[in-house]
Parts: structure tokens; sequence; C-alpha cells
């Protein structure tokens, strides 16, 4: 009956421990960082074993500080997050951080990738707009060129005919001109030449 008192209190006060706010991290420099395992919390005894008084518990996900292990009582010293130094079951402790501790950088992780995604989709949708916009110009560049080409090809057509026109022009003219200089020619020849006055006397 006395154990499972024992049990009760030391699962409300681990309860409690795991409510309070950020506790102070261990001093690296005396020793190695461990975590503790991803079990609800482990107890720390004031020995190696469990036969050692119980200093507390340590909850899961904790980082420690490893002092020194007893490879045959399979226990390690650690100092914990509230700066005790105590024994503890050497299967509760892990070289990496716990899933626990790995969740809210995760969660971080995630939070910003999703970020990224919607600021990639929004440089993607301008991109698209930009994208539609320069496709409008383009069709109404390629519109305006059909249309001045047309254009061209009007000139250049009513300049040939102009030209034709003139060169018509300019033949009749000169064919005007030839006619007129031959029938002239031909009226000079057939008019009558005046005698010259015999002014010498015999």
């Amino acid at each position: 009956m006395r154990k499972q008192i024992v049990l009760v209190f030391l699962c409300i006060a681990s309860s409690l421990l795991s409510l309070q706010a950020v506790a102070q991290e261990p001093n690296d420099s005396e020793g190695e960082v461990r975590y503790i395992s991803d079990d609800l919390f482990t107890y720390l005894h004031a020995g190696p074993g469990r036969n050692f008084r119980i200093l507390g518990t340590v909850v899961a996900g904790t980082r420690v500080t490893l002092l020194q292990e007893d490879a045959e009582k399979n226990f390690v010293e650690i100092i914990d997050d509230k700066q005790r130094t105590g024994w503890i079951d050497a299967e509760f402790i892990s070289v990496s951080s716990s899933v626990r501790a790995l969740v809210p950088g995760l969660q971080q992780q995630v939070e910003d990738t999703e970020q990224t995604i919607q600021q990639q989709r929004e440089s993607n949708d301008l991109l698209n707009q930009q994208i539609a916009d320069l496709t409008s110009q383009n069709t109404n560049l390629k519109t305006k060129l059909s249309d001045a080409e047309k254009e061209n090809v009007q000139i250049t057509q009513t300049l040939a005919d102009y030209d034709q026109t003139a060169q018509m022009e300019w033949f009749t003219r000169g064919g005007i001109v030839a006619v007129i200089s031959l029938l002239l020619g031909i009226i000079l020849t057939y008019l009558p030449k005046k005698r010259r006055r015999n002014d010498n006397w015999m």
C-alpha cells in the first residue's frame, strides 16, 4: 500500500514538474550531453541502483549531462536540467534528442516550409500574370506588324501603278511629239520655195 501511495505521489510530482517553465540547461562543460528517452519519466537515484534513495524524477526528453557510467549495474551518473546530480538506469539514456524535443523544431520547419511554398505560389502567380501580359503585348505587336505589312504592300502596289501610269503618260507624250514633228517635216517639205530675185544686169 505504501509503495502505491509513493508511486501516485511521484506521478503527481512528475506532472507538476512537466508544467513548469523551461528549466535551466545543465552545465555541458562537466560531461557529455545525453537525453532522457521517450518514456514518461525515470527515477533519479542517489546511487547506481534501484535500491538507492530516489531523489526525484526526470521527464522524458530532458537534456542531461553524463558524468560517468557503471557498466556492471548498467546505471549512469548525470546532472539534470535542475542541476541535480544522481543516477538513472542506462537504458533510459539516448545520444540523440527525443521525439518530444524534436517535435517543436519539426513544427517550425513545417511552418517555414508552408510559408516558403506560399511565397513561391505568390511569385508564381505574379510570373504567370507577367507572362499573360507579355503574351497579350506580343499578340498586339504581331497584329500591328501584320497591318503594317499589308499597308506596305498596298503602298508598293500604288507606287508601281503610279510608275506604270507615268511611263505610259511619258510614252504617249513622246509619241505625240514625234507624230507632230513628222507632220511638220512633211508639211515643210511640200511648201513652195520662193524664187530668188535676179538683180544682176545683163
